[in-house]
């Protein structure tokens, strides 16, 4: 021990358990402090540390408990009382890690857990704000020589412990894995989140030019707290379903023809035993006609095969002769090749559409059309598979389910047009419903549509042409929309960016960051959800995403309804106020090295307040956030001020402008 230390002695160790210490503290230590040769040092603090000397390197140890103990003995009960001067004081401690020397024998280092427990009566130190440094590995920001300057370290606030004692994250650690935000409504996650982002675009000299965050907004209180960052030449695109968007936004659209065959099944709710099939055959059907290259014999053979049968199964049900003639031409109008359509003649004298004519009650030459119709039959035909990102009309929808019906009725199945009754409905519900506008149209070009997600251009110079990147941060405001337009828009834009950066090359050399709002609304752990096999793809990044750069950050108030697999994957956890008993207990599952003082407080934790834990940061502490600047529109309501008026007649009149 060095002249130094023992100028910081406060104590001894007086008992050891399995997992935790007793040191009573030096006679003539009053109110628990010490005055050092730099300052006066306050160490009994809950949650707060101390070291304690042992070989050549120091235990950490954490408080856990301070006790006052009178140490005489008295003769008679009257004279118990406790003795302020001949009173021990003690503090109960856990090891909870060690200071060790590098491989270079020069600085220290923190390692969590301790294997190896001092003896009776070792000295114990107060610590100091150097060693704070050490064990939450923010020493003076380190940078890369060279340009451009690298920020290894940020500052989220301040120690709520040690007094004006900043607390930083690891950069790497903490954006290069998946995160999670928790607590009650109105604790301050979206605060957080913001004060972060505002932190890493606020740095000195050198901006985070190369990041991007996207952020699924359910709640619309961002946009304002990035008002700001044009000014400091980061790029923020806002995105709105919103039919009144407001003028530096753009409307979100995101064309059906990029939804998969699991998401479309979403969409439409389909069961997967009977309508998920004919639902597949529909969406090939619509994808293979959509392509009128009637060069492409193959493609030309497989759809006249597709008509043939369905007119000829349509030509033998028991349905009336004028509803057959008018559904085979409704038919033909939309799906059509060059040699079956309206105009096509089957004989010298007729087309299609005259064939179908009625007279006396049947159709004019029923028996010649099949007869002209059997020539398109392949053998051994398979269905087309459905290729998303091949541009059709969504309104074609229904008729290709019909098509996909019919053609499965023509091989025997008579009742599959019952078991997708409901799938009929959803579709013609959709296609009424103006808030699913934007799958019903939009851009057909998918490059560029990932492009602008990821905040990429496509800049051409004569014959050559490279990316640059545009635009660092993208908010999508889902607020004006319900719950499963949420669930879609998230597992369809979240596929397609992960799918994307997979195929960089490099690869994991453009991180991506998605930013959660109220996650549990749609990464759900609830076996009974409709949604639940979509929304597989967030398990997917959460377990493979690190590999090519695709990170999430789940902020959520109900942390026992998220997906367990999601949630097991967090790296790093910020936790402010949990009330609910069910979250608690599983903030405690997911937390086993905290102490039990520190989740004792997590229901009274104020506001601004969190308690932060995991790889970013060496051991779990609670901070007040820093202030969000400018903040996320997300203030409480202020009841008395919006009740008590002046004139109710005036309150009337103003609110009544915008209805």
């Amino acid at each position: 021990m060095n002249r130094e230390d023992k100028q910081r002695i406060i104590g001894k160790i007086v008992s050891i358990n399995s997992d935790r210490f007793t040191v009573e503290l030096l006679t003539g230590i009053d109110n628990f402090n010490v005055n050092g040769f730099d300052d006066i040092h306050y160490f009994a603090q809950l949650n707060s540390y101390v070291i304690i000397p042992y070989q050549d390197y120091y235990i950490v140890a954490e408080i856990y408990g301070v006790r006052e103990k009178d140490i005489n003995t008295y003769s008679s009960p009257q004279e118990q009382f406790l003795n302020k001067v001949h009173s021990g004081k003690f503090l109960d401690v856990l090891p909870i890690g060690s200071l060790k020397k590098d491989e270079n024998n020069e600085n220290y280092t923190f390692e969590f857990g301790a294997s190896v427990y001092p003896s009776l009566y070792t000295d114990v130190l107060y610590i100091k704000e150097q060693e704070l440094n050490i064990i939450f590995n923010s020493d003076a920001e380190k940078y890369t020589s060279g340009e451009p300057r690298i920020h290894n370290t940020l500052s989220i606030g301040k120690s709520t412990i040690f007094p004006d004692y900043s607390i930083k994250i690891n950069i790497d650690k903490f954006f290069g894995g998946h995160s999670a935000i928790l607590g009650n409504t109105g604790s301050g996650k979206s605060c957080t989140i913001s004060s972060i982002l505002q932190g890493i675009y606020n740095l000195e000299n050198y901006k985070a030019f190369g990041s991007t965050f996207i952020i699924f907004d359910v709640n619309g209180e961002y946009e304002q707290a990035f008002s700001h960052l044009k000014d400091q030449s980061i790029s923020t695109k806002y995105y709105t379903l919103d039919e009144k968007k407001e003028e530096n936004t753009e409307k979100f659209v995101l064309p059906s023809w990029y939804l998969n065959i699991e998401e479309w099944a979403l969409l439409l709710q389909a069961s997967e035993k009977t309508q998920l099939p004919i639902l597949r055959n529909a969406l090939g059907f619509a994808s293979i006609f959509s392509n009128q290259d009637s060069k492409k014999d193959e493609i030309r053979k497989i759809k006249n095969h597709i008509l043939s049968t369905c007119i000829t199964e349509i030509l033998r049900d028991s349905t009336g002769t004028t509803s057959q003639s008018s559904r085979i031409k409704s038919i033909i109008k939309k799906y059509y090749t060059r040699d079956i359509n309206v105009n096509t003649k089957f004989s010298n004298t007729s087309t299609i559409s005259q064939a179908l004519d009625i007279d006396f009650g049947r159709i004019v030459e029923k028996d010649s059309l099949e007869e002209f119709l059997k020539q398109f039959f392949l053998k051994d035909f398979e269905i087309p598979t459905y290729k998303k990102e091949n541009p059709f009309d969504f309104n074609s929808i229904d008729e290709a389910v019909d098509l996909a019906i019919l053609y499965e009725e023509a091989h025997g199945n008579r009742q599959i047009r019952d078991y997708c009754s409901s799938l009929i409905t959803r579709i013609k519900s959709l296609k009424d419903r103006k808030d699913y506008n934007f799958i019903k149209s939009g851009q057909s070009d998918i490059k560029k549509f990932k492009r602008d997600f990821l905040g990429l251009e496509l800049v051409k110079n004569n014959s050559d042409s490279h990316l640059i990147k545009n635009n660092q941060l993208t908010i999508l405001d889902l607020s004006s929309v319900e719950n499963e337009i949420v669930e879609i828009i998230s597992c369809v834009l979240s596929r397609i960016i992960y799918e994307t950066i997979k195929e960089f090359e490099p690869r994991n050399e453009f991180p991506v960051n998605l930013i959660l709002e109220e996650a549990h609304r749609y990464i759900s752990n609830n076996s009974q959800r409709n949604f639940l096999k979509t929304n597989q793809i967030f398990e997917t990044i959460a377990k493979e995403g690190r590999k090519f750069g695709m990170f999430l950050m789940i902020s959520s108030q109900r942390p026992s309804e998220l997906s367990k697999t999601v949630i097991s994957q967090c790296s790093n956890f910020i936790v402010h106020r949990i009330q609910n008993p069910e979250d608690l207990s599983h903030i405690r599952q997911i937390t086993p090295h905290i102490s039990e003082t520190i989740l004792k407080r997590m229901p009274s934790i104020p506001r601004q307040q969190a308690l932060i834990f995991g790889h970013a940061i060496n051991l779990p502490t609670t901070f007040k956030v820093n202030d969000a600047n400018p903040k996320p529109k997300s203030d409480d309501n202020k009841i008395s001020e919006n009740w008590f008026t002046v004139k109710n007649k005036d309150f009337i009149i103003e609110h009544n402008k915008k209805l």
